[in-house]
């Protein structure tokens, strides 16, 4: 099960993004009241989107009869920012909304931020009926502003599977109200992953394409969802048990259901757990490990670094600018002098990559080496134990990379993108061969949020949750923490001249150094000095 919280406590400042915007208070009449102008219904209309109990059935008496029927409210959800809404009358019987859009979410739940803040125009027609007006003609979906989304829709990740089985994925959907959630999640999940996640290569499903629910709805009965799937042919024990795991974790969190009950075409599966079930939400040591200068190793509370057993001694004589440490310390990829250098226990250290202008590699949890030269972020190639590399076509472009970090899971890689006049964050699938290396990334990446300011770093809190580094404006840094595939949620000033950011398991356990070397960790509501001449934070994979 997953570990919560998610987010440490504190008081992060509020997110243009996701729940910065006051709350507006809800309209309580509907349009029976008489004499209602067009302005009225409209407004009402819009806001009556964020109810969805019986099917947006408030939405719907805003409208004509026959378009009550043709609306579908669950197709797209437009968010945007209420304080930018401009309203216009078009002509005696039309009126556009014009919204700049925060986010989108389509009818898998999916949500993406928007790509650009141009304006959109979303046009509404109006007919009377016995004298009152009512729309008849309006965008699929909902309208819904930032402020209230966030209390219409709710978080949750569908399961699904890393291919070799170790790992569960999360993949976030967001869900409006709690009538029949529980249905909408494992549709969701019979539906398959996201595209960005590149389903089939880089994350798997233990439910076959074609398998869909039996029932029209995933009945809760004394805590037990009872999930009857069909178009599944006979599967082994492991195959159900991944199955029900898959459910159990998509569907944790959904209020009244403690356990589920898993049956195929009718017949009911063994519901015992499964053996070597697959890791959840991997978590790494507390300590940070960094370079003074002189040691390299883990930092203790006292502010003295604690050499890496083995491998800490000839990491330091290389005089390491960046580094990432991999699963139990048995591995470190430095940047030296030299290039890139591979260092592992009971091996001669090997030169990887020669390349200038290596930013900070990634080491993954399958003991693969990344590395990108800063200022040719299409050349990224990847390294084996033995030194094999393979170059990796990349699905991004932009004129130089800062920052590239796998997840700890190894299925997705974030890079964080400078195009001279703006910083992107992308995040993307990773597909490998049978051995774990990786062959190529997804097509399609996703585009997560960033700060103002020159990008300079990203990490990994969790397996759904990430950090970045940014400039910011005016000489003061700031860090964005959001869901891959979902909110920002808390933005706050990092301290002055920060230049190289560290995720821990929390956003408690952040750590930021600065370009003098010193080194800062989150107390209170504010960052305290943890340790000085800190020349680097090397990122740490799960043991």
């Amino acid at each position: 099960m997953r570990r919560h919280p998610r987010l440490g406590h504190g008081a992060p400042e509020p997110s243009a993004v996701g729940r910065g915007h006051p709350a507006r208070p809800r309209r309580p009449w509907r349009p029976s009241a008489a004499g209602a102008s067009q302005a009225d219904i409209l407004s009402g209309f819009i806001d009556a989107g964020s109810d969805s109990r019986d099917n947006y059935g408030i939405a719907r008496e805003y409208l004509t009869a026959g378009f009550a029927d043709e609306w579908q409210a669950e197709e797209s959800a437009t968010i945007d920012v209420f304080t930018q809404r401009e309203f216009e009358v078009v002509d005696d019987v039309t009126r556009r909304v014009d919204v700049v859009p925060a986010a989108s979410l389509g009818a898998n739940g999916e949500y993406e931020i928007s790509a650009s803040d141009a304006p959109i125009a979303l046009t509404y027609s109006f007919e009377q009926v016995d004298g009152e007006w009512r729309i008849s003609n309006a965008p699929q979906g909902i309208l819904i502003d930032t402020s209230n989304f966030g209390r219409a829709f709710r978080e949750h990740a569908l399961t699904f599977l890393s291919p070799d089985g170790r790992y569960a994925v999360p993949d976030v959907r967001w869900f409006a109200g709690s009538e029949a959630v529980q249905t909408k999640i494992v549709r969701a999940l019979l539906g398959g992953p996201a595209e960005w996640l590149d389903p089939g290569a880089a994350v798997v499903s233990a439910f076959p394409e074609g398998a869909r629910l039996e029932a029209d709805v995933v009945p809760i009965v004394n805590g037990v969802a009872t999930v009857d799937i069909a178009g599944v042919d006979a599967v082994d024990r492991r195959t159900a048990q991944l199955m029900r795991f898959q459910l159990t974790e998509s569907l944790e969190g959904v209020r009244g259901v403690g356990s589920v009950r898993l049956a195929l075409e009718g017949a009911e599966q063994n519901q015992s757990d499964a053996q070597n079930e697959p890791v959840v939400d991997p978590a790494v040591r507390t300590r940070p490990v960094v370079f003074d200068g002189e040691t390299f190793g883990h930092l203790q509370a006292s502010g003295d670094v604690d050499p890496l057993p083995i491998l800490g001694g000839d990491v330091a004589a290389a005089a390491p600018t960046a580094a990432a440490v991999g699963p139990g310390g048995t591995s470190v990829a430095a940047v030296t002098a030299d290039g890139l250098v591979l260092f592992q226990i009971g091996e001669e250290p090997l030169l990887l990559d020669p390349r200038e202008g290596l930013i900070a590699p990634a080491l993954d949890a399958r003991g693969i080496t990344w590395s990108v030269p800063r200022n040719a972020p299409d050349q990224l190639v990847v390294y084996t134990p033995t030194a094999a590399d393979t170059p990796i076509d990349v699905p991004w472009s932009g004129s130089s990379i800062r920052s590239l970090e796998v997840s700890r899971d190894g299925t997705r890689v974030l890079a964080l993108l400078d195009d001279g006049a703006s910083a992107r964050l992308v995040a993307a699938s990773v597909v490998r061969d049978e051995d774990g290396v990786p062959t190529s990334l997804g097509p399609v990446t996703l585009p997560l949020a960033v700060s103002d300011g020159e990008p300079l770093d990203v990490a990994w809190i969790d397996d759904r949750t990430v950090a970045v580094l940014t400039s910011g404006v005016q000489g003061q840094p700031r860090i964005l923490v959001q869901t891959v595939g979902g909110e920002v949620l808390q933005q706050r000033a990092a301290p002055a001249d920060a230049v190289e950011l560290d995720g821990g398991n929390t956003v408690r356990e952040l750590r930021v150094r600065t370009s003098a070397g010193d080194l800062f960790t989150l107390s209170g509501v504010g960052w305290q000095p943890r340790a000085s001449g800190i020349r680097l934070v090397a990122v740490q994979q799960p043991d």
